[in-house]
């Protein structure tokens, strides 16, 4: 595990993003763009593994990758969290759910401010070390969850952060084109997320819901992510299917569908319904935050109609820059490291 230091003279912060996936670690780099924008003087190092880690070293910002898998403990966080706050000595630690680094901040004293999306009851451990965090900034509308009686009078929300959108609504035609889709096709995006198909099975019940539209041309692309191969294998010969590991500008596949399934992704189905694309969340039962918040998307088809036999309505987008719920939180960071 790398420890690159800080630079002597400068503001630290030292900014923990969850490693599961890349929801995490996406907004997290807006957010530090906005932190490092015309003040330099600041400087941040990102903590993180998994996903979320090549993710940022990717897009080349200062990363300690502590080496763990997406699903790491909160033990191991909590001790490694406490060796790198000791070791570093950062003025200020944010923590985007990566619960365990508040209570390790606090051991030294450090200013925190706690990022989140979600809430849920207070014997949680992840809300009991919220209850650690100076300022909590909380990246979604008011409403939704139920603040914990131990956060309460601490909470700022700033709405969601996405990501600078490289295509909107208007691309959907240019899209298309791109990735060799007909134009006239009824096209279904399957947007699975971090979940395996071991984990959440939904390839049996996709098929045959896409094989039970009765359309004159349609078309299917499925980002598998891990299952890549086996449901490559699964869909071979398929002319109407195709089957893709990944692609980091996945908005461009999301324009592209009429209709996109999910494993219930929260953060999927934000970003969908911005970009004013229908969707289908499957709930798989292992994330209760995930299908209270996407059940409360106007854009978002009861599970129980999923027989894709219909067209569905294309909605008005709604894009929303990152920008200001971003330079809010920047903001509120400063803020919080100065004193104020």
């Amino acid at each position: 595990m790398a420890f690159p230091g800080f630079d002597e003279g400068k503001r630290k912060i030292l900014f923990f993003s969850r490693g599961r996936g890349r929801g995490h670690a996406i907004p997290d780099m807006e957010i530090v763009k906005e932190l490092t924008k015309d003040h330099e003087d600041v400087q941040v190092r990102f903590v993180s593994y998994g996903t979320g880690a090549r993710t940022i070293e990717q897009y080349g910002f200062p990363l300690i990758d502590v080496g763990l898998p997406d699903q790491a403990s909160h033990t191991a966080m909590t001790v490694i969290a406490g060796q790198l706050i000791g070791s570093l000595d950062p003025d200020l630690v944010v923590s985007h759910e990566e619960f365990a680094a508040l209570p390790a901040a606090k051991i030294f004293n450090r200013r925190t401010v706690g990022i989140t999306d979600w809430f849920v009851e207070p014997g949680q451990l992840s809300m009991a070390c919220l209850g650690y965090a100076d300022k909590i900034l909380f990246i979604d509308e008011p409403g939704i969850f139920e603040e914990p009686p131990s956060v309460q009078g601490r909470v700022e929300y700033v709405g969601p952060i996405l990501r600078e959108f490289q295509y909107g609504p208007e691309d959907r035609g240019r899209a298309r084109s791109e990735l060799n889709i007909p134009s006239d096709a009824f096209v279904v995006a399957v947007l699975p997320g971090s979940w395996t198909e071991e984990k959440v099975p939904i390839f049996d019940a996709v098929m045959e819901a896409y094989d039970a539209l009765d359309k004159p041309y349609k078309f299917l692309i499925w980002v598998a992510g891990s299952d890549h191969e086996r449901l490559g294998t699964r869909l071979a010969g398929r002319q109407d299917v195709l089957v893709v590991e990944c692609d980091p500008v996945i908005e461009r596949i999301m324009v592209a569908a009429d209709v996109a399934v999910t494993k219930c992704t929260r953060k999927t189905h934000v970003e969908l319904a911005a970009l004013g694309t229908a969707s289908v969340g499957l709930y798989g039962g292992l994330n209760s935050v995930d299908q209270v918040r996407v059940s409360k998307l106007a854009t978002v088809l009861a599970p129980e109609a999923f027989t894709l036999d219909r067209e569905y309505p294309r909605f008005a987008g709604r894009i929303q820059g990152s920008e200001r719920p971003a330079r809010r939180i920047a903001e509120s960071c400063l803020a919080l490291h100065a004193g104020q």
